[in-house]
C-alpha cells in the first residue's frame, strides 16, 4: 500500500509538475474533504429526528434531539456540544424553528409553543432558551403556561443566560452573561442582570 501511494504520488507530481509543498497541501485539502464528508452525515444521523434540516450543517459531539412537535434546522449552521450537549426540544404542538448561519453550543432550547430564531446568531454554552414554565406552581401535574420566543437577526447571547417565555429579541441585540430576560429587548440593546435590564444601546 505505501509502494502504491508513493508511486501514485510520483505520478501525479509528474503529470501536474507539482512540487512536495504543492502534495502536502493536495494532501492536507483531500483529508480536510472527507473530515467535513464524514461530519456532514453523521450531522444527518443525530438529526434525523428533525422535520427538516438545510445544508451545510456541522456537529461537534452529538446534540440530544427530542421531537413531538415540529423542529426545522435552516442551512450553514454550526452546532456544538463541546462543553456540554446542545439540546433542542420540541414538546407536542410545539414548534421551534432555526434560521441560517448561527452558532450554537451546548444550548438547551425548548418549545412547548412556539421559538422562532433568525440568521446570524451565537449562543453560548449553557444558554437557555424555554417559552413553558413546564408545570403550574399551584399543581405540577398540570402543565405551566407558554408563550412564544422570537430572537431575531445578528443576535449574541453570552454563556449561562436565560430567555423565559413570551420574549421577542430584537436585531443585534447582545444578551450578557448570565443574564435573565423576561421582558422584550429592542433591537441593538446590550442587556444584563437579572432580570435582565438595558445596559446601554449599541451605535
Amino acid at each position: 500500500m505505501k509502494e502504491l501511494l508513493e508511486r501514485e504520488l510520483k505520478k501525479m507530481m509528474k503529470e501536474r509538475q507539482s512540487d512536495k509543498k504543492s502534495v502536502s497541501l493536495f494532501i492536507f485539502f483531500f483529508f480536510r474533504l472527507l473530515n467535513l464528508s464524514l461530519n456532514l452525515a453523521l450531522t444527518r444521523f443525530y438529526l434525523i429526528k428533525c422535520n427538516k434540516v438545510g445544508k451545510m450543517v456541522f456537529t461537534k459531539g452529538k446534540p440530544q434531539i427530542t421531537n413531538k412537535g415540529t423542529l426545522i434546522i435552516g442551512s450553514y449552521n454550526s452546532i456544538w456540544s463541546k462543553i456540554s450537549n446542545t439540546r433542542l426540544s420540541a414538546h407536542p404542538g410545539g414548534y421551534l424553528e432555526i434560521g441560517n448561519h448561527n452558532y450554537i453550543n451546548g444550548a438547551f432550547i425548548s418549545a412547548s409553543s412556539k421559538v422562532v430564531l433568525g440568521n446570524n446568531i451565537k449562543i453560548g454554552p449553557q444558554t437557555m432558551i424555554m417559552d413553558s414554565d413546564f408545570h403550574d406552581t399551584s399543581d405540577h401535574n398540570k402543565e405551566g403556561l407558554s408563550s412564544e420566543i422570537i430572537i431575531e437577526d445578528n443576535v449574541w447571547l453570552g454563556a449561562r443566560s436565560t430567555v423565559l417565555k413570551g420574549v421577542h429579541i430584537g436585531k443585534g441585540a447582545v444578551i450578557a452573561i448570565g443574564a435573565v430576560v423576561t421582558k422584550d429587548v429592542p433591537a441593538n440593546a446590550i442587556v444584563g442582570g437579572i432580570p435582565a435590564k438595558i445596559i446601554k444601546m449599541k451605535n
